[in-house]
């Protein structure tokens, strides 16, 4: 993979929404990574990924490590490695991939990014990278006793599009803002669920969520518990919600 330079080219691969891939054998450049002569590659423009749309990292992983495999033997066999050695390889400017640096992939690739991601941006990165998280504001109790805010993580250990709730649509104006189908306060013995809107409209509920310092828990009770459910309810016809403090971050 030429065109993908760095420690996570599957990663990269798959974030990028690409549809084919390959692998490449290269000698080790003396300063820099990834930039060795290319000795080997599959031919342009690669072969196809079976499933993009859905394939994990450990999938993607799977279908390349016998190409791999195969490449470095067939390289061996021929002797490519031995001086003077040949590029062989074509280069991104052949295609129309741009080249990207395959970054390694950090804690805050996972930050969700409300204000510019899509739902499908969101979906894949979810997908690549595991559970994303942000963080949101929730009431504590201080030292003198009076109640104030405190920042606090939130993973989103499981979450899904659904279809926008009756009288939810106000919502969608100020995407990752949290909100619960139920009027304050709210009764943990009903069926209710965590709802947030992305930033091109999709309704999203959040099933399972991880307050920092706390166990995994279904999205509602983990938000109770946190306190980070404000007391104010917003009507609209017949169906009420209840919003967080403030929107995700």
């Amino acid at each position: 993979m030429s065109s993908l330079r760095g420690p996570a080219p599957l990663h990269h691969t798959l974030l990028a929404g690409r549809t084919k891939t390959g692998v490449t054998l290269q000698t080790l450049h003396l300063k820099h990574f990834d930039h060795g002569v290319i000795l080997q590659q599959t031919p342009s423009p690669g072969f196809e990924i079976p499933n993009p749309d859905t394939c994990t990292v450990p999938e993607l992983l799977n279908i390349v490590a016998p190409k791999g495999a195969e490449i470095l033997l067939d390289g061996i066999r021929k002797g490519l490695f031995v001086p003077p050695t040949e590029d062989a390889g074509w280069r991104a400017s052949q295609s129309d991939e741009p080249l990207i640096h395959a970054a390694k992939i950090k804690p805050e690739d996972r930050h969700i990014d409300w204000i510019n991601w899509t739902w499908n941006d969101i979906n894949r990165r979810n997908r690549v990278l595991g559970p994303l998280w942000s963080k949101t504001l929730a009431i504590s109790d201080s030292a003198s006793g009076n109640p104030s805010f405190q920042q606090r993580r939130v993973i989103l250990s499981e979450m899904e599009e659904v279809d926008t709730l009756k009288g939810c649509e106000a919502f969608s104006l100020v995407p990752g803002l949290p909100f619960v189908d139920s009027a304050h306060p709210i009764d943990r013995q009903q069926q209710k669920g965590l709802y947030v809107f992305t930033r091109d409209g999709k309704l999203i509920r959040i099933h399972q969520m991880k307050v920092e310092g706390e166990q995994n828990a279904d999205g509602v009770r983990a938000a109770l518990k946190a306190r980070m459910l404000s007391d104010r309810t917003f009507h609209s016809g017949a169906a009420d919600f209840t919003p967080f403090h403030n929107p995700l971050q």
